[in-house]
């Protein structure tokens, strides 16, 4: 049985031996002054990780030692000998107690309570537990005792206190405050005063320039030109993964969250684009803590969105200019091309109204031979009259085009009794009463043919039966002339035969080619037995 106990014993020694071994070097231990210049000496050791000793420059004190030393059981019962410390991560506070060790540690107890709360962590109880060798060559102090490893909520504090057994005066007490931190900017640097930056980087002791510069962290607005900004921290930073931070430039992430690149207490940006930024800042102890500031770094004026709507503006009047110029090549080309096209057709026109003057004429001077033959001399001399004014008023107008409309109506009327001396019908032409004659224009002499055509194939053989009606009208905005005749009348809906007919289709042909809104029409009816019309329509030709 004693065996048993025996191994358990040794079982929980070695244990305990195990677990009070932490990296001496990793921690700051902090014990009242001359505590250790006599191994004898009883005093409490507060190990807590290096890491922590950056924040005690910003946050060394807490507001629950003020609170804590004021109850009465702190001064009742506390001798002195109290250490009170901050920390800040989520690691545990190691105690020792220096002067204690396997001979004399029955005569010792200790407690730990949580404050505010009230707490009790570890009621009074005997020492177990020491430090190894490890431990032992690491710190250079003797074998002390190992109190444990202890921790609290962010904002609460550990009281471990010390006494002799059977004693109620407490010997020694420790103070741990779990504190909240967060970064804090405390001065910037730019490229204006980068060298006061550099120089306090390299000698911290040495004397520098006046800095003028002064930068508000509300409202920090930078020009283009600057390269450089430096956050200096209100904490002593000693290893880079200390410090963690995450850059956005307008809303978007463009470093996400990592280390800083520096074992220092700053921030260095360098060599940003233009734009709105945040950078939030954390320490790695309580990442849960995060401080953002802003900035702006302006743009250069080429930058600028008054350039950009410029530079804009200017493409699109230039594109603008581009596409006017071509549009305007494209028209002229159009406008040449269709100059041209007319100037053609005109030329065929002409040549076309020139080929009818000779066809009219050898006609005439058939007419003319005819009343000779017939010992007319009255009526040939009348005819070379009335064909000598036709020819003038022709040749007067053959290279216009176009001919008023009441000149036409008299070239009908000359033309008719032209060749009523030779034949003898009775011809009348009708004039609706709503067409005005002297404001608008007919091709010249296109009904010539037509009304050759009535008198030769229509009224020449009926002599003085035969009877001609010519009859201008206005129907909407086109004009109508119609030849009717009373003669035998056509075998075709169309007559093809006859160079004059043909010379007529080719120039209604060219004039529509010319003038495709003010197309002009011919239509032949048939009235059989009984005569023939035609029908010339010149659409949308009035004014």
């Amino acid at each position: 049985m004693n065996r048993i106990r025996l191994f358990f014993f040794f079982l929980v020694h070695i244990s305990s031996s195990i677990y009070a071994q932490i990296n001496w070097g990793d921690y700051s231990q902090s014990f009242q002054s001359g505590a250790m210049d006599k191994p004898e000496t009883v005093a409490l050791i507060l190990a807590i990780p290096k890491e922590n000793n950056s924040f005690w420059t910003s946050q060394g004190n807490s507001i629950h030692f003020d609170e804590f030393a004021k109850h009465n059981s702190f001064k009742d019962l506390r001798l002195g000998n109290i250490i009170a410390r901050t920390t800040f991560d989520t690691a545990s506070a190691q105690f020792f107690l220096h002067g204690v060790n396997r001979k004399n540690a029955h005569t010792y107890q200790f407690r730990v309570i949580e404050y505010p709360s009230q707490k009790t962590i570890v009621s009074w109880q005997t020492i177990t537990q020491f430090t190894d060798s490890t431990v032992i060559k690491d710190s250079g102090l003797p074998q002390m005792a190992y109190l444990g490893g202890y921790k609290a909520p962010l904002g609460s504090m550990l009281v471990v206190d010390v006494r002799k057994q059977g004693n109620t005066s407490i010997i020694a007490t420790n103070l741990v405050a779990w504190e909240s931190i967060r970064p804090a900017v405390s001065k910037i640097y730019t490229s204006d005063n980068l060298d006061i930056f550099l120089q306090k980087l390299q000698y911290s002791w040495a004397k520098t320039r006046t800095d003028k510069t002064k930068y508000s962290l509300n409202e920090l607005k930078l020009p283009a030109t600057n390269t450089n900004l430096v956050f200096v921290l209100n904490a002593e930073i000693y290893s880079k993964n200390q410090v963690q931070y995450q850059l956005l430039r307008n809303n978007k992430i463009i470093r996400p969250w990592q280390a800083n690149e520096f074992d220092n207490s700053f921030i260095w940006l360098r060599d940003f684009s233009p734009g709105q930024y945040q950078i939030q800042i954390r320490y790695t102890a309580q990442p849960q803590h995060v401080t953002e500031y802003r900035f702006e770094v302006e743009p250069n004026w080429y930058q600028t969105l008054w350039f950009k709507f410029v530079l804009t503006g200017i493409g699109l009047i230039i594109m603008a200019l581009i596409v006017f110029v071509f549009l305007l090549i494209r028209q002229r080309n159009k406008t040449n091309r269709e100059t041209e096209k007319k100037q053609k057709l005109n030329l065929e026109l002409q040549a076309l109204y020139a080929q009818l003057n000779p066809h009219f004429v050898f006609n005439a001077l058939n007419s003319i031979q005819g009343l000779i033959n017939q010992q007319d001399i009255k009526g040939a001399n009348e005819y070379l009259s009335d064909f000598a004014r036709l020819m003038r008023e022709s040749l007067t107008n053959g290279s216009k085009g176009e001919t008023p409309l009441w000149q036409e109506v008299q070239m009908m009327e000359t033309y008719l009794k032209l060749e009523q001396l030779r034949f003898g019908f009775g011809y009348s032409i009708q004039i609706d009463e709503h067409l005005d004659l002297y404001s608008n224009n007919l091709p010249s002499l296109l009904w010539q043919p037509l009304l050759e055509n009535a008198v030769k194939h229509g009224v020449a053989s009926l002599q003085q039966k035969g009877e001609i009606t010519i009859r201008l009208e206005k129907q909407d905005d086109c004009i109508v002339i119609r030849i009717k005749d009373n003669g035998k009348g056509i075998n075709t809906p169309e007559p093809t035969n006859g160079f004059g007919l043909e010379l007529t289709n080719n120039r209604i042909r060219l004039l529509n080619a010319l003038n495709p809104e003010q197309p002009v029409y011919l239509i032949f009816t048939n009235n059989l037995p009984i005569g023939t019309e035609v029908t010339l329509t010149f659409t949308h030709w009035l004014l």
